[in-house]
């Protein structure tokens, strides 16, 4: 398994396991339309866009040549006092689920927002999303939740944060 940057090459790939990812565990979460009117090219276009930006980071989880996940974050988007970075996505492929990889691209991230002076981060997830507990696995602190509209609906979301990116080595 290799975990490297994302490259331009690789937007199609991330695209796909967006798109999979999302139909496989977001089914009945998630308004039934939105999830299958989802867009490869269109997603593919916006992870070009975040990769050109240089606003995102993002890396992949490699094996075999296939891209089977991916992360991408940045700066926290709204502003928290004490939070300043984000994770934005992270996608595994189910078949490649509890293998670690998850935890791999987490650290990936974090050792970059570490050396680029990001000390802190969280994540937002669905409060249903049947892996959420993954992230208190590797030790994020529960920090509260939040409805969000999503897609003409409103969604419940729960968010998970590290005070401390330096000490995310998993």
């Amino acid at each position: 398994m290799l975990i490297r940057p994302s490259q331009k090459a690789d937007v199609h790939s991330i695209a796909s396991v967006y798109i999979r990812t999302w139909q496989d565990t977001y089914l009945g979460l998630v308004p039934f339309g939105y999830l299958y009117t989802m867009s490869a090219q269109r997603l593919g276009q916006e992870f070009l866009n975040e990769l050109n930006s240089n606003r995102v980071v993002s890396y992949v989880a490699e094996d075999a040549g296939q891209v089977v996940g991916f992360i991408s974050g940045g700066f926290e988007r709204k502003k928290d006092r004490i939070y300043n970075g984000e994770i934005y996505a992270l996608y595994v492929m189910k078949s490649h689920q509890r293998q670690g990889i998850g935890a791999k691209l987490v650290s990936a991230l974090a050792t970059h927002f570490n050396h680029s002076g990001i000390y802190s981060m969280l994540v937002w997830v669905l409060a249903h999303n049947p892996y959420r507990r993954f992230y208190e696995k590797i030790n994020g602190i529960y920090l509260g939740s939040r409805s969000t509209p999503f897609a003409g609906e409103v969604l419940d979301t729960a968010s998970y944060g590290w005070i401390d990116t330096g000490l995310i080595h998993l």
